[in-house]
This record gives structure tokens, C-alpha cells and sequence, in this order.
């Protein structure tokens, strides 16, 4: 017998009737495995670069004990710095990828959870809602105690904060609601890498709670099942948490980098 869904007529109101194949997913997790993995060869080749360009600077230094005036050491500087630079915004970008990712699967996965436990007349009548309240009104359909102000509540809304601010053009470390206050109005510091990966795991985390939070109320078995991939994402950012960064009170650009795997 084929059960392959082909047309709307064979989707059954009642969602714990729904017969295979399962749920086609976008692939936003895949997109944070993949940015997850390179994390670490990426930081282990900053360890290196970061000692080397140290060394490099103070020398420099020694130099020149000032700030760079000419333009022979403004371009004598740069090149010391390149490598560390080139490597900083490939760390920041891979962070920042995994982050926007972790954001679009959780709300598949809210959506999905919507699906498989929620009758057909409330889900639909809620797709066009935030995350957030799609969240409030598919776990109280379940028979769950409101989730407004929970820790699953806020960590859905911090996701979506964040990639609604990245997604429409905004700079993610500044309020969004002036134009002129996000894009002009200079931050006291910049987001420097130890701050972009602490964020990093700070919302992964907040996507991985959202995952164990539906998994747990799931009325569908299909559901309650553990998902391979949340597995490994939780193993990479293990490796990723052994690299310890020691920051100067001064400026997130400045910092020491170790590894630790204790």
C-alpha cells in the first residue's frame, strides 16, 4: 500500500491519525551541523594565529610605542594583523549563521510540534502568528500549563528578537527600533569574537531547551523522539565550549585564547 501524501484531502484532521512520510523539514538544521563543525578547526587555527600575531606585535611594540601615525606603519601593522582579522570573521560569520539557522528550526519545529499534536482547525488558524504565541496556544491545546514568562517562553522570544534584527538589515548588538540608533549611534564596544560565540551559545542553547521542551509535552510519539542531529549539535558545542577566551576589560578585541578539554 502506498501512503504518500500527494493531495490535502488525504491529511487527517485529527493529528495523531497523520500517516507517513513525515515531516519535510527546510534543512535550517543541517545549516547549523555544518557551521558547528568547522567551528573548532576554525578556532584551533585562531589559537595558533592569535600566539603568532602576539609575538609579532609586540615586537612591533617595541617599535613603535605608540599608535600607528604613518602610513608605512598603519600598513605594517595590517599586514601582522591580517591572518588573525581573516580568521576572526570567519569565526564571527559561522557563529552568526548557526545562530539565524538555530532560530528558523526552532520555529519548524514549533510548527511541526503544531502538526503532529494539534488538531487541524487551532494549527491552522494559528501558522501566521510569532513563534512565540504559536508556543503559548499549541501547549496549552495539549493540556500544559501556560508558558508565558517561562524559560522555553523567553528563549523562543530571544531567538526570534535576534534573527528579526539580522534579517531585516539591523546590527543584532543595538536596539532595533530607530534606524538612526541602530545604524549611527556608535556601541560602547564592538562585538569581537568571544562575545559573538558566547551569544552564539547562549541561543543555541535556547533552541536546544525549545526542542526538549515540545519533545516533552508531546502527545504524538512521533514527536517525543529524540533527534539525532540535536544530539550532535549538543556534542560540537561541547568542543566548542574548551576554547576559553580571557578578555580585556578595555576592548573585546583584545583577548587571550586557550584550549581546555577538562
Amino acid at each position: 500500500m502506498n501512503d504518500r501524501i500527494i493531495t490535502l484531502d488525504q491529511i487527517p484532521d485529527d493529528p495523531l491519525k497523520m500517516p507517513p512520510p513525515y515531516w519535510r523539514s527546510g534543512g535550517a538544521i543541517f545549516h547549523i551541523l555544518d557551521s558547528l563543525t568547522d567551528l573548532p578547526e576554525l578556532l584551533s587555527n585562531l589559537l595558533i594565529v592569535h600566539e603568532s600575531t602576539e609575538i609579532q606585535l609586540n615586537e612591533y611594540y617595541e617599535r613603535h610605542p605608540n599608535e600607528p601615525s604613518s602610513d608605512d606603519e598603519l600598513q605594517e601593522f595590517g599586514e601582522i594583523c591580517d591572518d588573525l582579522w581573516e580568521l576572526e570573521d570567519k569565526v564571527k560569520a559561522k557563529a552568526e549563521l548557526a545562530i539565524l539557522m538555530s532560530a528558523i528550526q526552532g520555529e519548524d519545529f514549533i510548527n511541526r510540534f503544531c502538526i503532529f499534536n494539534v488538531h487541524k482547525d487551532i494549527s491552522e488558524s494559528i501558522e501566521s502568528l510569532s513563534p512565540a504565541e504559536k508556543l503559548l496556544i499549541a501547549s496549552a491545546a495539549v493540556g500544559e500549563k501556560s508558558t508565558k514568562g517561562t524559560a522555553v517562553y523567553e528563549a523562543i522570544k530571544k531567538l526570534s528578537t535576534w534573527r528579526n534584527a539580522f534579517a531585516h538589515g539591523h546590527c543584532v548588538d543595538r536596539p532595533t527600533k530607530s534606524l538612526r540608533h541602530n545604524h549611527l549611534i556608535s556601541p560602547s564596544q564592538y562585538p569581537g569574537v568571544p562575545d559573538t560565540l558566547a551569544k552564539m551559545q547562549e541561543l543555541i542553547g535556547c533552541f536546544i531547551k525549545i526542542d526538549e521542551y515540545l519533545r516533552s509535552i508531546s502527545v504524538n510519539p512521533y514527536i517525543a523522539g529524540k533527534s539525532v542531529e540535536v544530539e550532535e549539535i549538543k556534542e560540537q558545542l561541547k568542543e566548542i565550549s574548551a576554547f576559553k577566551f580571557i578578555v580585556s576589560p578595555e576592548s573585546n578585541d583584545i583577548y587571550d585564547i586557550e584550549y581546555d578539554k577538562t
